[in-house]
């Protein structure tokens, strides 16, 4: 016994001795009174004494206990009284060998190691190609597979509901060796936020409908497409921003939603559910229990499942789990234009022009709101502009890396320092709009044309 109690405490294991103490000496009592009679016992009219117990006719005799029985009884006491001379079990005392079995699983482990340990760092030298069209490697690996993954993932890799198939190219995560590597070492939350409430019934009907008909079902509503569509790309649900313009997903934030690949069901019933409810799963870190040449092994597997001649999957087929690409701008929102984002992670200012305006773009390094030190000689023609009357409309945007809430403070906290930087240079704040974009996501994965706060003229 070893409780956190015994850090205040000593109670807890004498009260376990005194009962362990008690119950020996109970039981021995118990069947040595019972071993008190040798033979039968006759009544007055010479018939054997019975128990006084009958059932359906059948008495129980008053004899005495059986020689085998009774030693044998008492075979099992003394040997569960060196049980606990030997073994842990006595109250805090430790046994005379001092076992546990943390102690053993410690030994086996280290057994295990020095016999497979070569082994295992002769395959985490190997690359994952060569890993995955290793036959004894590939074989090592299943046998991990079917200990810790099977439960989730299915003993054939091909998932179940809630859990993701490993089979195809289908990754919300990625589906490359060292994002398949991140999964497996340091586990993954999936959080979808319920939009039920905020939605209500008829609305989540139609945002199931756009869904639906994004996958190209014929069952989907048109009217219900129609409205849908509006909910999905604005209002309160804003999908898009998880899902992307074309729902196409992105990594890490929302699957695709235009194949047949439904983690929790693809039928209309599922998917209102989905959206009503929200959904919420965890895969484990495995990077406490498996070894770095057990895990680029592991790693090795997972990523062979889907990739069965040992070589990278065609973009194409991939593309779909990534990030898509924005959305298309829209007659409120002129497209901007794209110049070459800064060279390093660092702020940034350029200006170009517009329709014959100045046209400010102020990049950001990765998380952060500073506007760049040079800001105000890049940009005096726009200042000039904007202290003439001229009205200034400010957009933020990001890339697709991160959380995409956090991404959406990010947008917004950028715009609102260009603006104070604005204010700062004279420009009166009436003539300053802080505009959010229909698509705050201007660039996929990690990249610096997306961190940029846009400065244009407008009337």
């Amino acid at each position: 016994m070893n409780t956190t109690s015994q850090f205040t405490s000593n109670f807890w294991n004498i009260y376990i001795a005194i009962i362990l103490i008690a119950s020996i000496i109970g039981l021995l009592w118990l069947g040595f009174s019972q071993d008190k009679v040798k033979v039968p016992v006759k009544d007055k009219d010479g018939e054997t004494e019975t128990m006084g117990h009958s059932w359906d006719g059948i008495e129980e005799y008053n004899n005495p206990l059986p020689r085998w029985w009774f030693y044998l009884y008492i075979l099992t006491i003394v040997f569960s009284i060196g049980y606990l001379v030997v073994y842990p079990g006595f109250g805090d005392y430790k046994g005379y060998f001092g076992w546990t079995s943390a102690g053993q699983y410690e030994e086996e482990m280290a057994a295990a190691e020095k016999e497979y340990g070569a082994l295992y760092a002769k395959y985490g030298a190997m690359s994952i190609e060569e890993l995955a069209q290793n036959g004894d490697a590939m074989r090592s690996a299943k046998s991990m597979f079917d200990t810790y993954c099977i439960q989730c993932h299915g003993s054939d890799a091909g998932g179940s509901r809630g859990f993701p198939s490993l089979k195809d190219h289908d990754w919300l995560w990625g589906g490359d060796p060292a994002d398949i590597h991140e999964t497996i070492a340091n586990g993954r939350v999936g959080v979808m936020a319920p939009w039920g409430p905020a939605l209500g019934q008829e609305r989540v009907k139609d945002v199931a409908h756009y869904v639906m008909s994004l996958s190209g079902r014929e069952s989907a509503d048109p009217e219900r497409v129609k409205r849908g569509e509006a909910l999905f790309h604005g209002g309160p649900a804003n999908c898009f921003t998880c899902h992307g313009a074309d729902g196409k997903g992105i990594k890490g934030l929302g699957p695709n939603l235009t194949d047949d690949i439904w983690l929790w069901g693809g039928s209309e019933k599922a998917i209102i559910d989905t959206i009503t409810n929200g959904r919420n799963n965890q895969m484990p870190p495995w990077s406490n229990f498996l070894d770095k040449d057990k895990l680029h092994l592991m790693t090795a597997y997972v990523w062979s499942l889907s990739n069965k001649d040992g070589a990278p999957a065609p973009a194409a087929d991939t593309a779909a789990s990534s990030a898509p690409t924005a959305s298309a701008p829209t007659a409120s929102e002129p497209a901007a234009s794209a110049p070459a984002a800064p060279a390093a992670d660092q702020a940034e200012v350029v200006l170009e022009n517009q329709d014959g305006n100045p046209f400010g773009i102020f990049y950001f390094a990765t998380g952060k709101s500073d506007v760049a030190a040079n800001a105000d000689a890049v940009v005096a023609e726009l200042i000039s502009a904007g202290k003439a009357g001229k009205k200034l409309v400010v957009s933020g945007y990001t890339d697709s890396t991160g959380n995409a809430q956090a991404n959406a403070e990010l947008s917004k906290k950028r715009a609102e320092a260009v603006r104070a930087f604005l204010v700062a240079q004279g420009v009166s704040e009436e003539n300053i709009e802080l505009r959010k974009p229909e698509d705050t996501t201007a660039a996929q994965g990690n990249s610096a044309q997306g961190r940029r706060v846009e400065v244009k003229i407008e009337g």
